[in-house]
């Protein structure tokens, strides 16, 4: 087996992307940094070295896939399956907003309507067999990056940024938006490191040298690759040209060949649960009395609350006053029967809880739950 492909628990069969091994975010704390250009190479390495790879443009505004991979081939729809063939550029199968709204209209919608976009994206376009489904999201910490934990099942993340002191703090956001998500971050990647003069070879640093590694070791988090910044590798993106085609041995060349392999590594290691991740919810039901809630976690740890005090902390908007973070709703305002109607997972970070005074609009993130439900010092609320 080629060492890029790593082994995945298979998907439900006739669920969205039930084909697609691994599905891997590439994401950044804000635009300029290169992160459309490193998910693109990244998804021509990972097919170089043997992969079956998809590239989904999740930036729905500024798409860039189409011209970063010289293609603006219409996606057609299967009579068969009524799902939409994504087309081929490179050996990849694409997908982008840019090829279903080409010219230069701008797409004007608000965030529900982006999201939904990417939700389509990910249940009615027919990608296939796939080893892994890289997915270019859009700057932020927003609506997209949100119903993308929610409706796909990712395997990890990437996150990039330069050594720019503004692009390594803005990329702990990012960094820090996955793990509340509960989505495992593979690794960083440091762009535009080093500049490489395409006329004597010569290395040197535009911007300070040393961030990546700045920010991997506050973070605990591995540095994937330093990509040097080289000016053919700008005029070849803009033609569409495939770095893998036109300079293969070139240093830049390998060093997305090498982020493939260490974030191959990264995800097998994951997988495996060779590195530590928080822990999660196993289960969580009544417990005698039977006003009380019990909680299971994934590392043997037990705890206990009162539906009662499960709904007081709610978290939503509904609740808590977003400017202030004061508490809207009082203990006393809620009955002293209440109990969960329905418990739902929320992507792999999170449960969903509705109550039998109907309210449903309460996320509780296991970090949350973690905090409201058990005081590692003070022990279990009960």
């Amino acid at each position: 087996m080629n060492s890029v492909v790593v082994p995945a628990p298979a998907r439900p069969p006739g669920s969205p992307l039930s084909g697609v091994k691994h599905v891997i975010a590439v994401g950044s704390g804000k635009g300029g940094v290169g992160k459309s250009t490193t998910a693109v190479n990244l998804a021509l390495a990972l097919s170089k070295l043997g992969a079956r790879v998809g590239l989904m443009d999740a930036d729905i505004y500024g798409p860039s896939i189409p011209r970063l991979l010289g293609t603006l081939e219409t996606p057609l729809e299967d009579p068969t399956s009524g799902k939409i063939r994504p087309p081929l550029a490179h050996g990849l199968k694409v997908m982008s907003m840019g090829l279903l709204a080409q010219g230069q209209t701008p797409t004007v919608w608000r965030g529900p309507m982006a999201s939904r976009a990417v939700t389509q994206f990910l249940s009615e376009i027919d990608w296939g067999e796939l080893d892994y489904l890289i997915v270019d999201l859009p700057p932020g910490t927003g609506d997209i990056q949100l119903t993308l934990a929610q409706s796909a099942r990712l395997s990890g993340a990437i996150v990039v940024t330069t050594p720019q002191v503004l692009a390594q703090d803005i990329a702990k956001r990012g960094l820090k938006m996955f793990q509340q998500l509960r989505i495992p971050v593979l690794g960083l990647v440091e762009n535009m490191s080093e500049y490489i003069c395409p006329e004597c070879g010569h290395h040197g640093h535009i911007f300070k040298s040393g961030g990546g590694e700045k920010v991997s070791s506050e973070l605990g988090i591995p540095l994937l690759a330093k990509i040097p910044l080289d000016p053919t590798l700008v005029d070849e993106s803009d033609q569409g040209i495939s770095l893998f085609e036109s300079r293969a041995d070139c240093e830049v060349a390998k060093a997305f060949l090498s982020l493939a392999q260490n974030m191959a590594s990264e995800l097998s290691t994951v997988l495996s649960g060779g590195r530590s991740e928080k822990a999660t919810v196993v289960s969580i039901e009544p417990h005698a009395p039977s006003s009380l809630a019990k909680v299971i976690w994934s590392d043997g740890k037990q705890s206990a609350i009162s539906f009662k005090d499960l709904r007081f902390f709610c978290p939503c908007a509904n609740c808590v006053d977003e400017n202030t973070g004061h508490r809207k709703i009082k203990k006393e305002q809620i009955a002293g029967d209440i109990k969960p109607t329905r418990i739902q997972t929320v992507g792999n970070y999170a449960l969903g809880i509705h109550f039998s005074d109907g309210h449903n609009t309460g996320i509780y993130s296991y970090d949350y739950l973690r905090r409201i439900l058990f005081s590692e010092t003070e022990g279990p609320r009960v």
